[in-house]
């Protein structure tokens, strides 16, 4: 991220930090709510705590499309999940379920990353390979006659493919090694977690 578009994620998140502090917090009318709701929610002793859940669900979801932080969206869901339990009170009904149901499925579409380097990133991170553009080095320690060594080997990508579908992503890399052996890496990326295949 360039410094341009990080001032503007950053005027962006005080801008939407500010606003919902005011509304949530400051103003003395809650925008978007009936009057029966409202009043409803004043009269809770806990109606402070359904502010904080709101707040959090918001900033948190737009933190992460602002900065790209995966783990602030389960903050929010969490807090959408939480303030759905309070407004519901226990009363079963179908509509509150596909409402839960469409919540879950839109954090899950949002956890899952959009970017082409996000599969090679996470091979990195989470394999003893360590992979840049045109090709991966594989980093490891050996025992050679009673002695610690590392070993460094050289691959090049031989093909790399990332597709995105909403709700999930799918990753493959072939690497090629100075001998001619291929190694192939797949993976699902669901809720932006990616499960590896090697």
């Amino acid at each position: 991220m360039d410094k341009g578009s990080l001032m503007i994620s950053f005027i962006g998140m005080a801008i939407a930090i500010l606003y919902s502090t005011y509304h949530l917090f400051i103003s003395k009318k809650t925008v978007g709510l009936e009057q029966e709701v409202e009043e409803e929610i004043k009269a809770r002793p806990i109606a402070n705590v359904i502010r904080y859940l709101i707040f959090l669900a918001i900033n948190s979801f737009l933190a992460n499309m602002f900065f790209d932080i995966g783990w602030l969206l389960w903050i929010s869901f969490f807090s959408a999940v939480a303030l759905w339990i309070m407004l519901v009170e226990h009363q079963f009904n179908f509509s509150y379920l596909i409402s839960i149901i469409i919540i879950l499925l839109i954090f899950l579409g949002a956890a899952v990353p959009k970017h082409q380097q996000s599969f090679l990133n996470h091979i990195s991170d989470h394999t003893e390979y360590n992979c840049f553009s045109i090709e991966c080095v594989k980093v490891s320690q050996v025992v050679i006659y009673d002695e610690l060594k590392t070993e460094i080997e050289t691959y090049s990508i031989q093909g790399y493919s990332f597709d995105w579908y909403l709700l999930f992503a799918k990753g493959a890399l072939l690497l090629k090694d100075e001998q001619g052996n291929m190694e192939e890496f797949t993976g699902v990326n669901i809720g932006g977690l990616w499960l590896l295949e090697k």
